[in-house]
């Protein structure tokens, strides 16, 4: 019976638990070995799931006859947030792509935080007063805040900054300071974005390193210029003849994840050293922020209702400050992961992949295919070939895969293709000797991997 203790924990942390697969062998390409003992193989994970992980965590099984050998799956439920995290021996694990690892102090201290609503954001910021907002974003935001609301338009320009949670008991709030400080790292250095694109050559430096601040207004143009400047632009003609150039990745999809890192980023003491991380590597782009999901699940995410604020001051600050080329921050209607998911598919990428792990929270977007001739895109210190092999989503699947062996259904949850799309796009892949396959066609256990 294998020791499954600190895996059960791990799913355990997840917001929504995670599945373990027992007689298939990894280590051989995910070969199909089977259980012999199925009633002796349950009854032991129940146990570790019961005494080995405090407190208990909920499983479970199903068995699976995979061409006369039986396979069990075991679905862990994450556990309440009033519960995190759980513990084996003392310690609290979380679950990362390439297995279970145990939770720094500050990590634990996050998910115990979620337990109550975050407030974070209300809190005043030691030494800093109104002399340290900036003025013109400081303005701009009282027309909007009256122009909002019948209650607020008479009031004093001080009445209606500490309504809103920019100044508590004539301090700064964290919320105003981010929103409208002059220049919050002053106070604050990991309210900042660090982005950097990885090198497309193994041995080269990082390109384009930048370590970006100001207030989130400048934070979101200044990282979304930053990612128009580092990915490709391609010529495209209307019907009537006339050329523009369009970016790969739409700038709409980008502005609203950016967007979304920045405002719904974990405020409390214990991401201090963390920033709003951006990668850009040759396909895809990576966007990463401290704390997880509230109030809402991955799953809703784009849906009617999917929307719930974690720093609710600072929520109504992005609805109300607008950016230098006069855009809101944020739109605050709920629409706008809708938005950049029907950017994404018109412009012929797949959907993008949102992965929560309580502790942080990281967006995944495909970078296009070039599957033109190979001066049609531009920009350019990134050599992206064709991989595709006939197949639009070529690159899409071959990053999915990564290094390891994986199925459909992973490749599926990974590219936010269809299960044709990727299907197709492996029969190609296959043919054409990039990637090889091990198992039947059609068997939910067969797994490709990179040749």
């Amino acid at each position: 019976m294998p020791h499954l203790a600190e895996t059960l924990c791990a799913f355990g942390n997840m917001p929504t638990g995670g599945t373990i697969v027992l007689g298939v062998d990894e280590a051989s390409g995910f070969t199909i070995t089977g259980v012999s003992d199925i009633a002796s193989v349950e009854a032991g994970v129940a146990a570790q799931a019961r005494n080995g992980v405090t407190p208990p965590v909920h499983i479970d099984c199903d068995v699976v006859d995979v061409g006369g050998r039986h396979v069990v799956v075991v679905t862990v439920a994450g556990l309440p947030a009033v519960d995190k995290p759980c513990r084996v021996r003392g310690k609290a694990y979380l679950r990362q792509a390439d297995g279970d690892y145990v939770m720094s102090e500050q990590e634990t201290a996050q998910l115990v935080a979620l337990q109550d609503r975050p407030r974070y954001d209300a809190a005043i910021v030691d030494g800093c007063s109104s002399h340290d907002l900036d003025r013109n974003l400081v303005m701009d935001f009282l027309a909007e805040a009256r122009a909002s609301s019948r209650r607020l338009a008479d009031r004093p320009d001080m009445d209606v900054l500490r309504l809103k949670g920019v100044t508590s008991a004539d301090h700064v709030t964290l919320a105003g300071l981010y929103g409208l400080g002059e220049y919050p790292q002053q106070f604050a250095p990991s309210l900042a974005v660090t982005a950097a694109a990885a090198p497309v050559r193994h041995g080269e430096r990082m390109a384009d390193l930048a370590h970006l601040d100001g207030p989130i207004p400048d934070l979101l143009e200044q990282t979304v210029e930053w990612v128009r400047r580092n990915t490709r632009t391609a010529v495209v003609f209307d019907a009537a003849g006339h050329g523009s150039d369009e970016p790969e990745i739409p700038l709409v999809a980008v502005r609203e994840f950016v967007a979304n890192a920045l405002i719904h980023r974990d405020l409390s003491p214990r991401t201090q050293s963390k920033r709003v991380e951006v990668r850009l590597f040759p396909d895809k782009l990576v966007i990463t922020n401290p704390g997880g999901l509230w109030g809402v699940s991955r799953d809703q995410l784009g849906e009617p209702g999917g929307k719930s604020a974690v720093n609710e001051f600072l929520y109504d600050i992005g609805r109300l400050v607008r950016t230098a080329t006069g855009r809101r921050v944020i739109e605050g209607e709920g629409g706008g992961i809708r938005e950049a998911q029907d950017a994404l598919a018109k412009a012929g990428l797949p959907a993008p992949v949102f992965v929560d792990t309580g502790v942080s929270f990281t967006v995944i977007v495909y970078r296009a295919p070039v599957t033109g001739p190979a001066d049609s895109w531009s920009a350019g210190n990134h050599d992206d070939t064709d991989h595709g092999h006939g197949s639009d989503h070529g690159s899409a699947v071959l990053s999915a895969i990564g290094s390891g062996a994986v199925s459909v259904a992973e490749l599926m949850s990974r590219s936010g293709l269809t299960r044709r799309q990727v299907r197709y796009t492996l029969d190609k892949l296959v043919s054409a000797g990039v990637v090889s396959m091990a198992g039947g066609q059609g068997n939910r256990f067969t797994t490709y991997r990179r040749v």
